[in-house]
């Protein structure tokens, strides 16, 4: 499961059982001025849902790398998660998702009503975070790359 906090707002993005493929999860409207240590019911009630192994946060660092103000705040948020659920949590660089994920939906050719739907960006940035992640864990586990190649080569008329 990968997290896109906001202060309005949560995108939220799931895998599937093989933790091969991310799919956008929806979306969580937060109330005005809530705190980041106050996790949303409906976000412990995802996470029951789903059962992750692991919950993936994006941090939104600085193009220089740093982090500022919003990245602590994320950062207390990441911590209130796992405290509620006793589950894992990653920080996962989320520079440029936001960008991607507006690309993503533009590329997808939905009506400008569809791709400004409220969250469909925060969902999709979470997606693409998770998507990564994924990624990046599925290439270092031992043996995975030498096994994908050789499929690849067996699938080649």
């Amino acid at each position: 499961m990968a997290l896109d906090y906001g202060r309005r707002r949560i995108g939220i993005a799931i895998s599937d059982p093989t933790r091969t493929i991310a799919t956008p999860g929806g979306v969580i409207e937060r109330r005005r001025n809530a705190k980041p240590k106050k996790v949303p019911q409906r976000l412990l009630e995802m996470v029951r849902e789903s059962d992750p192994s692991t919950i993936l946060v994006g941090i939104p660092f600085a193009m220089d790398g740093l982090a500022g103000p919003m990245a602590q705040e994320v950062r207390t948020f990441t911590a209130a998660v796992k405290k509620a659920t006793g589950i894992p949590t990653v920080e996962w660089d989320e520079r440029l998702t936001t960008a991607q994920a507006e690309r993503e939906i533009q590329a997808m050719g939905l009506s400008r009503g569809k791709r400004r739907e409220k969250g469909r960006t925060d969902e999709m940035a979470a997606m693409l975070m998770l998507s990564s992640y994924l990624r990046l864990e599925n290439l270092q586990q031992p043996g995975k790359e030498a096994a994908d190649e050789d499929e690849a080569l067996m699938d080649t008329p």
